[in-house]
């Protein structure tokens, strides 16, 4: 691949995919609301941008293959505040895409999304959306704004539900 976007850069898990995948493409697009995030690696270059922003999302996608969308207020807050990066964001990062005819969106949902079944409850990857609050219902949004532009432009996603995430040596 010529180019990778990855987003939340600066957060745990972006942190954890930034060596990886500059190994993956001729060059990384790391980008997160951060004004620094280090030390960067051989082919990646870093740039500021807000996910609620339409047309920082719009530039910082141009040219990509793929977006690995990580991005967001990473835990439960009030509405307004996961409104812009959490719902808005996702929205303008699969827009941009579409536009810009990225072949693939990785995207880092959550067990939030079905958080309201009963631990007891057996469920698998096709289980119906249950959130278990703002955060939650917006990877329900994302997963299911995933599915539509899929659908309807063929745009491919990956929405993995993540349960918690940790280094190979547990930190």
């Amino acid at each position: 691949m010529k180019k990778i976007v990855l987003t939340g850069a600066a957060g745990r898990l972006g942190s954890y995919l930034r060596e990886p995948l500059s190994k993956l493409a001729e060059t990384l697009v790391s980008t997160d609301l951060a004004p620094d995030i280090g030390e960067l690696y051989e082919s990646e270059t870093y740039v500021a941008a807000d996910l609620a922003s339409y047309d920082d999302m719009f530039a910082i996608i141009a040219g990509a293959d793929m977006v690995v969308h990580f991005g967001a207020i990473g835990d439960e807050a009030p509405f307004d505040q996961i409104l812009g990066p959490n719902i808005i964001g996702v929205y303008n990062v699969w827009e941009a895409a579409h536009h810009h005819g990225v072949r693939r969106v990785v995207y880092a949902s959550s067990i939030h999304a079905v958080g309201m079944h009963s631990r007891t409850d057996f469920i698998g990857t096709d289980a119906e959306h249950r959130p278990d609050s703002y955060y939650g219902l917006a990877k329900c949004f994302a997963e299911d704004l995933a599915r539509m532009y899929w659908e309807k432009r063929g745009l491919e996603a990956v929405c993995m539900r993540l349960y918690s995430v940790t280094r190979p040596n547990g930190t």
